[in-house]
């Protein structure tokens, strides 16, 4: 198995996942085992899109990239709706969003293009 805590783009998720789950714990039980699960599984669901991508040839990472960034969209989604329900607070979500979903998001913009790039390098559609 290789070692991912060199990534940049695996601690960020790593660590957004961990606070996930102590800020889920605190949601009221009608929110906690839905939109909390929601949140986590999406969380690991991206976590483990970065270890695969990762693990596949160049030319082939793109849509695997396209599937993180669909799966982040979705788990930014839901946060936000967290926030807005007042499950989170305002301070909540700044910290998230300072420390985890900004800096995820250039990485991940970041990777789909070089994937991009390699896409029309080794003429892959």
């Amino acid at each position: 198995m290789q070692t991912y805590e060199k990534l940049t783009l695996y601690n960020k998720f790593y660590g957004l996942t961990k606070y996930n789950y102590r800020m889920v714990k605190n949601f009221s039980k009608e929110y906690k085992f839905t939109l909390g699960g929601d949140i986590c599984a999406l969380s690991w669901a991206c976590l483990d899109l970065v270890i695969e991508t990762n693990a596949l040839p160049n030319n082939n990472k793109y849509s695997k990239i396209i599937s993180l960034s669909n799966d982040f969209d979705r788990l930014k989604l839901r946060i936000r709706i967290a926030q807005e329900i007042k499950l989170i607070s305002v301070s909540q979500f700044s910290h998230i969003q300072e420390n985890y979903l900004t800096e995820i998001g250039s990485m991940i913009g970041g990777w789909m293009k070089w994937a991009e790039t390699n896409r029309e390098r080794f003429h892959v559609v």
